[in-house]
């Protein structure tokens, strides 16, 4: 698991369009602003709660994943094979 795929999450979590992604620090900003702490942080609890999220199966992959999906789209963003 990547931090890219966590990015990938707050984007999609804070409305966070590609162009404005492109600005180094506007994602890192954002988040911290919303729920004050830094990214390095928010990866490490992310990390820690995918384990408690229901597994979902992978479409593609047809293995079983806990994972944070798109709010938008049917994509997991952010996710951990099950054991």
């Amino acid at each position: 698991m990547e931090i890219f795929d966590f990015e990938e999450l707050i984007a999609d979590m804070l409305d966070i369009s590609d162009e404005q992604r492109e600005d180094d620090g506007f994602l890192e900003q954002e988040f911290h602003e919303k729920f004050d702490i830094d990214l390095e942080q928010g990866f490490y609890l992310a990390r820690k709660l995918l384990e408690h999220t229901p597994t979902i199966a992978g479409a593609l992959s047809g293995g079983s994943y806990h994972a944070f999906v798109s709010k938008t789209q049917p994509v997991m963003l952010m996710k951990l094979k099950a054991k």
